[in-house]
């Protein structure tokens, strides 16, 4: 049997150097075209294209590939690697494409040959070019219609510059397998040490095999964690290993800039007969000397980067999400309960946008809605509509942003694609809401004149810069359109002497221009008062203003004159459009990525699994759908789902059989608990301290020996009440997600996240509600539909509703309890693995060939002696018998 550990030169990230190229070529990946695709191009107009590529583009870094292509009469595609082959391309014009790189370590005077191999040749001309600079040292058209070229030149210099483009003034493609640069009468050849893509094999100890750990924990958390390993081996101080190290040992050689780095990551492959059996990297530990022998302490490691490590600290405020930015009005939050969507205000950059990403559902933001005669009353759009995101939508945009793509049955359901997070923004009203209160300036007097004039505040006053206070003219400007202003005023005015005329107080909306638009308040007293929404648009101002018939006989009263109740000023934004700032600056702005992410995996028992085709690529599924056999009954094993048979390579002679451990009596599901949730908290003190959505998973009496309690919480997520806004109307079942003060009002609260179901638009026959003018949209008196979410599929349930929720628990009319929750669809399939009595964890020696470990996954059921098992652990050491942890699967 041959096993061989083979490595990559820590330089030029495992590509060929003077180490894992043969040491007569020249040219960097000039066998597989790894780096074309990710390398610098150019575009030139010019008459002479490449001179004008070599002069403005210039190969800065040596034995690294850059691209061109000329656009002056047509601009063909850049070159391109495909399956490892480069491809040149021409359009049907006079066009050229191609490839150039500086060469290093020539010899000035020498003569040297580029051989160029085509597996797809062309009816153009293949431009075989060497430059020292931009200085060309020969340039010859070959047809295109043959299957190698052979150019030759005599270096000008140690650094030349290798072009290689297609000529042709047609639509057409040439394909190059390999472009090779050697000394003229020298071959490259690859060599049992040297492999192709830059890999050089290690020299091993005869008897040496390197044990290898792997366990079902890495395969299916491959997004949070991946950890197979090796424990540690040596490697003889051969002329060939010391190469590779850099005679590492040697503490008085010479730093030439490429020495080996026991610090850097080194990748490393390990085969058996020719399977690949471990892909990860190589670790120094360190290195021995016992008289004389030295040899090199090494281990192999997986460190592959996960989704987790990826994510790290990022927040979705790091996302951004201008691409669903919205005027807030009633006829955008109408239009997400059906078909139609919001209407966005910019073009989509990322692709995933679609009219359900945003959707306003009606939820009881603040249990400030009123009854009158007709029904329920909103006094703004905020109580009862803030936007909810799409959850496919985010996690599309999370993987967007990282290097890692996924597969997902499962997030492709119409189930999880009808799944919304809230996106509120906490107790204030709005998402831009502050309310201010300032009082008149204490200082000095300010007097009465015959024209309006401004209403002087405090200097020092500190209103939110959302609102746009602009101190210097004592007035609001508005920043965006149908933006709503709710103030709240009372102004003093006092009179000096005995005034012979009256004085004048207003509220004055003005344009842009300064034109007045509405007045609120005139009045021929001493003061004013009033509670006003006014709908501004960009620009326009809003102030109070003053004057009096005879200048000088009033003056603004101070704060601090008199018992008068004081001047003052309090203002509240209202939500006029929903913009980057209102989803991310708030309260999910500071909600992690992979907090959101794990969520999901823990809610649904979702496991992350590596893509053996592609590194980056994870596929996401249930436990039950990877792990849980689907075939049960046939006349082979296939036809039963189980895929290795081990019957005739067990060792009988030792085994171990033991009970599970680690085993909890209980294990509570749950979300995270948002203490402040009234509805929440009070089904919580109702019920006897039961957690609505939860689960309490009790081993039972088969089990009475267990001791413990374990949980499971979803965590960033919180459970979500719903129930009926007011009690005589049984259709109007809503979310409900208020606090209460101490006092006993109810308000809104920074909850945590809440999923929900998209239920659909609902026709209400018990009542009608009232909805008013808000941003410059009209309101409705008697409005009878509203979109509902909840956290069951169906309101009210029906056989078949599915909850998603962890555990059963008694509804607030919403109907009946519902058994397809989370705990039943997604965990129990696990746990009644888990907690069988005839579960057992068996350790046996297992002979497993190369081809075995190559093939097996560990999603795999194997069967030995007419039983079926799950693998949980195998140790295996090449040559030897392979220790291997199974579950007995009941």
């Amino acid at each position: 049997m041959s096993v061989q550990l083979i490595v990559y030169p820590q330089s030029y990230d495992g590509q060929f150097n003077a180490l894992a190229s043969t040491s007569n070529e020249f040219v960097v990946d000039g066998l597989l075209f790894n780096t074309i695709n990710a390398s610098s191009s150019y575009d030139s107009s010019a008459s002479n294209i490449i001179v004008d590529t070599l002069t403005n583009a210039a190969p800065s870094v040596i034995n690294t590939w850059y691209r061109f292509r000329s656009t002056s009469s047509g601009t063909p595609t850049l070159p391109t690697e495909v399956t490892t082959d480069l491809t040149l391309y021409s359009v049907t014009t006079a066009t050229l494409s191609g490839v150039y790189q500086k060469l290093s370590n020539l010899v000035a005077g020498t003569t040297y040959e580029m051989v160029i191999d085509l597996s797809t040749t062309g009816a153009g001309w293949v431009v075989t070019s060497a430059y020292n600079g931009t200085t060309m040292i020969t340039q010859t058209f070959y047809a295109a219609n043959q299957s190698q070229i052979t150019h030759t030149w005599t270096a000008s210099s140690t650094n030349d510059t290798i072009v290689i483009s297609y000529y042709h003034t047609s639509a057409d493609n040439i394909v190059i397998d390999n472009i090779s640069v050697s000394e003229q009468g020298i071959t490259p050849t690859a060599t049992y040490y040297d492999l192709q893509d830059g890999q050089v094999i290690c020299d091993l100890y005869e008897d040496e095999d390197i044990p290898l750990t792997l366990s079902v924990d890495d395969f299916k958390n491959v997004a949070e964690k991946v950890q197979s390993y090796s424990k540690a081996f040596n490697l003889p101080a051969t002329k060939r290993n010391n190469q590779i190290f850099d005679n590492i040992f040697e503490i008085t050689r010479t730093d030439t800039g490429l020495n080996f780095n026991p610090y850097k990551r080194t990748k490393a492959v390990l085969k058996q007969d020719g399977f690949l059996l471990f892909e990860g990297y190589l670790r120094m530990i360190d290195i021995s000397d016992k008289s004389g022998e030295i040899s090199y302490n090494v281990n192999l490691y997986s460190e592959a980067v996960a989704l987790a490590d990826v994510l790290g600290d990022k927040t979705f405020s790091d996302l951004g999400f201008t691409e669903l930015e919205h005027d807030y009005n009633l006829t955008n939050i109408q239009a997400t309960w059906g078909a139609t969507g919001v209407t966005y205000s910019n073009p989509s950059t990322s692709g995933f946008r679609s009219a359900d990403t945003v959707k306003y559902p009606f939820v009881n933001w603040d249990n400030q809605i009123y009854l009158d005669a007709n029904g329920p009353v909103l006094s703004n759009l905020e109580t009862a509509f803030r936007p909810f995101i799409n959850i496919k939508y985010l996690v599309d945009r999370i993987f967007q942003a990282t290097e890692f793509t996924y597969e997902s049955a499962f997030f492709n359901t119409a189930d999880f694609k009808k799944l919304y997070m809230d996106f509120n923004w906490g107790s204030n009203a709005s998402s831009e809401d502050v309310t201010e209160a300032f009082f008149t300036w204490a200082g000095g007097t300010i007097l009465s004149t015959t024209s309006w004039q401004n209403y002087v505040f405090d200097d020092d006053a500190n209103f939110n810069p959302n609102l746009n206070w602009v101190s210097a003219d004592n007035e609001f400007v508005a920043l965006y359109d149908n933006t709503q202003y709710n103030v709240d005023y009372f102004v003093n005015i006092q009179k000096i002497g005995t005034p012979t005329g009256f004085v004048d107080i207003r509220l004055a909306h003005k344009n842009s221009s300064g034109v007045v638009i509405n007045t609120y308040g005139i009045n021929n007293v001493y003061w004013m008062f009033g509670d006003e929404q006014i709908v501004m648009q960009t620009g326009d101002t809003l102030a109070i203003e003053w004057k009096s018939d005879v200048a000088g006989e009033y003056k603004q009263r101070s704060h601090s004159s008199g018992s008068m109740t004081p001047t003052r000023m309090s203002a509240v934004i209202g939500q006029g459009l929903v913009t980057t700032n209102s989803l991310l600056q708030n309260l999910r702005g500071e909600l992690g990525q992979w907090s959101f992410i794990k969520g999901l995996l823990t809610m649904f028992n979702l496991v992350t699994l590596p893509d053996e085709d592609n590194p980056s690529n994870i596929k996401i599924e249930p436990y039950s759908d990877v792990f849980i056999p689907t075939g049960t009954a046939g006349g082979t094993l296939a036809d039963r789902g189980i895929e290795h048979d081990w019957t005739e390579k067990i060792d009988v002679t030792e085994m171990k059989l033991m009970p599970l451990t680690d085993l909890n009596k209980k294990t509570i599901f749950k979300f995270v608990e948002d203490e402040s949730d009234y509805a929440f908290m009070n089904y919580k003190n109702l019920v006897g301290g039961h957690l609505y959505g939860s689960k309490k998973y009790d081993a039972g009496n088969e089990f009475n020996i267990l001791v413990g309690e374990d949980e499971i919480i979803a965590e960033p997520f919180a459970a979500t009440v719903v129930k009926s806004l007011y009690a005589q109307f049984l259709d109007f079942v809503t979310p409900a997600v208020y606090s209460l003060t101490e006092d006993g009002a109810s308000e809104g609260f920074e909850n945590s996240p809440r999923i929900m179901y998209d239920n659909g638009e609902v026709t209400l026959t018990s009542c009608t509600y009232f909805i008013p003018t808000q941003n410059g949209v009209g309101g409705s008196n008697v409005e009878d539909q509203f979109l509902q979410f909840s956290h069951l599929s169906e309101v009210p349930t029906v056989s078949g509703t599915r909850d998603f929720h962890f555990g059963q628990c008694q509804l607030l009319s919403a109907g009946n309890s519902v058994p397809d929750n989370l705990f039943n669809l997604y965990w129990l399939p696990y746990y009644s693995e888990l907690y069988n009595p005839a579960t057992r964890i068996m350790t046996i020696k297992v002979n497993l060939s190369p081809s075995d470990i190559s093939k097996f996954k560990f999603n795999d059921t194997v069967f030995i002696k007419n039983r079926t098992y799950r693998v949980n652990k195998i140790d295996y050491k090449p040559n030897d018998l392979a220790t291997v942890e199974f579950i007995l699967i009941p």
